[in-house]
């Protein structure tokens, strides 16, 4: 599993090299973002069920919070260091389509859903736009290389070829399906999709359930490993937590009596294992135990391979 990039042993070891005093100001951070994102469908849920009468602008409060810190430290990027324009005003369409829905839900605003979200559809197209043209070039520029190459060379930019197509295809069509489930989401909510059900309105998210529930029985057919069942069983229950909300979430939009607390409760105790699991990581980071002769024992992964981890890989991008 990776992080932006940064394998779990990558992050493991900066966060070593901290110091005392390095770990527990990042415990502390840690502990205030949790508290901040944990706050926020918290809130909400309180705000749905009425147990709360504060307007949505004040609800989202530790949203507003979290959104502060993190375009200011967009622009001081874009300002102070090589960010990128168009990146930035990728992010800002975000921001607007919060605001938005915030003011829909308050009703300063009478627009359409449809129309609310219309800065959501333009950074998702651009996207989907980014992607088709960065899969063009790439194929091309494969294509160059195949040409006066040896034959070995050819069979290399041949599999490159086939990794590309599989990768923009995926991209592609999980971008269609995030722009095709919230139009209908939006089409729905303003009357046009009266005579649908909410499960016939969440077809695509029906159909990214299947996919991410194939990953791990691929991932079990090829794999080699001793541990495959173990490791595939426990990346399906990570992929039911994940979207056992949405079966809830379309009850509760047919009519069923259900709490908010109880749609988003697989949600929230995923956020708090995995805090957990990052307060062991940051708190025993830096820990050295010494055996009784005096000698350091050596890192684990220095004896033997880490444990594999790509089960839990799930390409949502």
């Amino acid at each position: 599993m990776s992080i932006s990039g940064w394998s779990i042993e990558d992050v493991y070891e900066t966060v070593r090299g901290f110091g005392f005093r390095g770990r527990c100001l990042t415990l502390l951070l840690a502990t205030m973002h949790f508290l901040f994102v944990l706050a926020i469908p918290i809130l909400c849920c309180l705000r749905v069920d009425n147990l709360i009468s504060s307007s949505w602008a004040i609800v989202f409060t530790p949203l507003w919070i979290l959104d502060a810190i993190y375009y200011g430290s967009s622009v001081f990027s874009l300002v102070f260091s090589d960010g990128k324009l168009y990146t930035f005003c990728m992010q800002l369409l975000l921001l607007v389509v919060q605001v938005f829905i915030v003011m829909k839900l308050d009703g300063v605003v009478d627009w359409s859903l449809v129309l609310v979200l219309a800065p959501y559809f333009t950074c998702d197209g651009l996207n989907l736009l980014e992607v088709v043209v960065g899969g063009v070039l790439g194929h091309q520029m494969l294509v160059n290389d195949s040409v006066g190459a040896s034959v070995s060379q050819t069979e290399g930019i041949e599999t490159e070829r086939k990794l590309l197509v599989k990768a923009v295809m995926r991209k592609m069509g999980l971008t269609l399906l995030r722009i095709v489930q919230t139009l209908l989401i939006g089409m729905k909510v303003d009357g046009s999709l009266n005579g649908a059900t909410w499960w016939c309105v969440l077809t695509p998210v029906w159909i990214l359930v299947a996919y991410l529930f194939w990953y791990p029985i691929k991932k079990y057919i090829n794999s080699t490993s001793a541990h495959r069942l173990l490791d595939a069983v426990f990346t399906a229950g990570v992929i039911f937590m994940l979207v056992a909300p949405f079966f809830l979430l379309a009850d509760r939009l047919e009519g069923k009596r259900i709490s908010s607390f109880d749609i988003v409760m697989p949600w929230m105790l995923l956020m708090g294992v995995s805090f957990l699991f990052l307060l062991c990581a940051i708190t025993l980071a830096g820990s050295e135990r010494v055996i009784q002769s005096g000698v350091q024992p050596t890192r684990r992964h220095a004896q033997s391979p880490p444990y594999r981890h790509d089960y839990v890989a799930v390409d949502m991008d």
